[in-house]
């Protein structure tokens, strides 16, 4: 599963060939499985979302600038780091991706995170690896943030 995660293009042709079929694509991760598989997890709130094509002008991609308020796995992302997600609008095309988040400025999340090769950072499984965060807790969940620390702490022992 994680592989081909990692592998944009690749993802995006399965993703592609399988769009319209009405099926999920992702498995239905657990907490504790998205929280260890994942390489990092951050709180944030959303700052920017900017959409471009990229350098072979045959794909859209997100990036999503959110500033890091806590961090509960992984190394140092920084005071802020910038996610990318397949998809997106660029003028008036649209390029939709399956299972990937729609991420607004304003919006505090929880993101589980992994690096591509090329540096940049993802989210790990895609929409199910954001949280929304409304009042110091996760609705999803039915839980504090309190009490996801706890969760992640005692899922890593």
């Amino acid at each position: 599963m994680r592989q081909w995660l990692r592998r944009p293009a690749a993802a995006m042709l399965i993703l592609g060939l399988l769009a319209g079929t009405g099926h999920a694509l992702l498995p239905d991760f657990s907490k504790e499985e998205l929280i260890q598989q994942c390489e990092g997890i951050v709180l944030g709130t959303v700052q920017d979302v900017r959409c471009a094509w990229n350098e072979e002008h045959t794909a859209i991609f997100t990036r999503v600038t959110l500033t890091v308020q806590d961090q509960y796995k992984g190394r140092d992302l920084g005071p802020q780091v910038v996610l990318v997600i397949p998809g997106g609008q660029v003028g008036e095309t649209w390029q939709r991706v399956s299972d990937t988040p729609t991420l607004e400025p304003g919006l505090r999340v929880i993101v589980h995170t992994y690096t591509q090769e090329d540096g940049s950072t993802w989210i790990y499984g895609w929409e199910r690896g954001v949280l929304r965060v409304q009042d110091e807790a996760i609705p999803e969940y039915t839980m504090t943030l309190d009490h996801f620390r706890r969760l992640v702490e005692t899922t890593l022992k």
